[in-house]
């Protein structure tokens, strides 16, 4: 009797436990049909509103029609979608998409980048066989005319047109708003993006990955933390600054204890620079010079790459920058715990030692006042670095990053004494490793050295006729100011440009300048950031902006620079002492090549 009740028993919980999953497969495969709905969309949206000649006009509301249609979309079985997609397609078209179609040119020449062009999407079977042709003449659809409602006709506007930033939309918990929010922001670097072709995903793959991150959000921190793993797929260095907008930073980065000292990150380890006070450092069991190799029995660089996950940036040099210890205070390398104190393995001096780290509660206002005051003193001594210093033995160094415009010449008469003064130098030394004054290296500095207006690089901007698609820029303006008047006797003299991961976006495209302006010029640095070309912003709902490059730059000879950056000519990567050094050394280095010729 016994062995029949547990017999009936077991039989019981197994009929329970196969009736929970299908009751869980049927939400499953709901779920599932839904997101591919919203996902196929999504593309159909995206590519009438960039490419319709009615969304091109500005007559095409393309925020309404997705709000207003997503949800009916969402929830059809696959001959109603077709049914409501076509309907839209009808009143985007108008009759208007037949008249300007013409058979679309195969522009494969420098002057125009197609690399990012891919419509195969079309002929998945989600779509008819009416749809598909719809769409497919839209894709070889040429806009017409001269301008486009929502992209810039000036390539280095930064502000995307029309596109409203609900910012009174502060509770996001409202489904179809979020999805617009991923259908802007990946629509735009569908057809905006110049480096879609770059990413490490294809981003098709990516808005299949998206739709169920973005149909979770539940409140501002889900919301900030789903844009930001979007802006990360760009492998893209520009993105990073969406990490400004965030205002739920202690949610998303789940911050609760902070290190009491400066450090930076590498590979290898972590390396503690400086104490925030000497208090911290008199009772601390680290000290100075200490590499991390491991926190709570977690290898360092798996410790590392956990935290770079929400970090967006075109490389690993930017990954390690944006995980060290910055001048805002961030400190993502020691986010995401709660531990007050922290078991670590060090090496010192060749000794591996187990030690104890002592966090830093930021609850407590006495730890902000030292954090505070050591940004400030830090600061205070950046302020005092001169844009332009005599080095001795006739050489100079101009620091791009110092130099603002009250620093530059204001008459003829400076401007000829700033040209004599460097002319006269055996060597100049271009300190790149900070984001550089614009005006000082588009007129001063070429008119210093005697350079008249040339190309030093292939611009492409987005192209307004065929969007997707990206065209070569001309005209000396784009590249150097056409006042710059000839000169018979230019710079002759060694150049040499100082480089690192801090060398990001407008100190890139001058490096690229620089690298040009003689033929004895030399790179001395490491990797850069990997991002160059205007910065592009998105309102997205909410009030905050989708960030990414948003035009291409290329070497003279088509070689890239996105993700890889400014390759030096001599590869300098600092030791620890070099970093723990008050000196410079990486000037250091450049004077011993300048003297020595290695």
């Amino acid at each position: 009797m016994r062995k029949f009740i547990l017999k009936t028993i077991s039989s019981l919980i197994i009929i329970s436990y196969l009736g929970l999953p299908t009751c869980l497969a049927n939400e499953t495969q709901q779920t599932l049909a839904q997101n591919k709905n919203i996902e196929s969309f999504i593309k159909v949206w995206g590519i009438v509103k960039y490419r319709s000649p009615i969304s091109i006009a500005g007559k095409f509301d393309a925020d309404k029609v997705f709000l207003t249609n997503i949800e009916q979309i969402k929830n059809a079985d696959q001959k109603e979608f077709n049914r409501l997609v076509l309907q839209i397609l009808v009143k985007a078209d108008s009759g208007v998409v037949n008249s300007h179609n013409k058979t679309k040119p195969k522009l494969i020449n420098i002057d125009i980048l197609t690399k990012n062009v891919d419509y195969k999407w079309i002929n998945d079977n989600q779509y008819s066989r009416e749809l598909k042709s719809k769409l497919k003449l839209l894709a070889n659809t040429l806009n017409q005319t001269e301008e486009h409602h929502y992209i810039n006709k000036v390539s280095y506007e930064s502000v995307i047109l029309n596109e409203p930033a609900y910012v009174d939309y502060n509770t996001f918990n409202d489904e179809t708003i979020n999805l617009l929010a991923l259908a802007k922001s990946w629509c735009a670097i569908e057809y905006l993006f110049a480096y879609k072709y770059k990413m490490d995903k294809n981003n098709l793959q990516i808005l299949t990955e998206m739709v169920p991150v973005f149909r979770k959000i539940n409140a501002r921190a889900s919301y900030e933390r789903a844009v930001l793993m979007l802006e990360n797929k760009l492998n893209d260095t520009h993105a990073s600054g969406f990490l400004n907008q965030i205002k739920s930073k202690a949610t998303v980065f789940k911050i609760g204890q902070y290190p009491p000292f400066d450090y930076q990150c590498f590979e290898s380890g972590i390396l503690v620079k400086a104490f925030f006070s000497d208090s911290l450092e008199k009772f601390a069991s680290l000290k100075k010079g200490d590499l991390i190799v491991e926190i709570n029995k977690i290898k360092i660089k798996d410790w590392l790459n956990k935290r770079m996950e929400l970090l967006p940036a075109s490389n690993m040099a930017v990954k390690y920058r944006l995980l060290s210890f910055d001048w805002s205070g961030n400190a993502y390398a020691f986010y995401d715990l709660q531990d007050a104190v922290l078991n670590v393995k060090v090496l010192r001096k060749g000794k591996l030692l187990f030690l104890k780290i002592d966090m830093l509660n930021l609850q407590r206002k006495n730890s902000l006042e030292i954090i505070n005051q050591y940004i400030k003193k830090n600061v205070q001594l950046d302020d005092k670095i001169k844009p332009y210093e005599d080095l001795g033995d006739s050489i100079a160094i101009i620091r791009g990053g110092y130099f603002f415009n009250k620093d530059l010449p204001q008459n003829e008469a400076e401007e000829l004494d700033f040209s004599k003064k460097l002319k006269s130098k055996k060597a100049l030394i271009f300190d790149m490793r900070k984001y550089p004054n614009g005006g000082l290296f588009y007129y001063f500095i070429p008119m210093a050295l005697g350079k008249t207006s040339f190309e030093f690089a292939r611009y492409y901007q987005a192209n307004l006729k065929d969007p997707g698609t990206f065209y070569r820029l001309t005209g000396m303006e784009i590249y150097l100011s056409k006042d710059l008047k000839h000169d018979d006797h230019p710079y002759k003299g060694k150049i040499i440009i100082l480089t690192n991961e801090n060398t990001q976006s407008r100190g890139e495209w001058y490096s690229m300048l620089l690298r040009q302006l003689n033929k004895n010029t030399t790179v001395i640095g490491s990797q850069t950031a990997g991002t160059d070309g205007d910065l592009k912003l998105l309102n997205i709902p909410g009030g905050y902006q989708f960030v990414f490059t948003g035009n291409g730059i290329f070497y003279p000879d088509g070689k890239e620079t996105q993700r890889i950056g400014i390759v030096p000519d001599i590869l300098y990567q600092p030791s620890f002492d070099d970093i723990l050094d008050p000196t410079d050394a990486q000037l250091k280095r450049a004077e011993k090549y300048i003297n020595e010729g290695k």
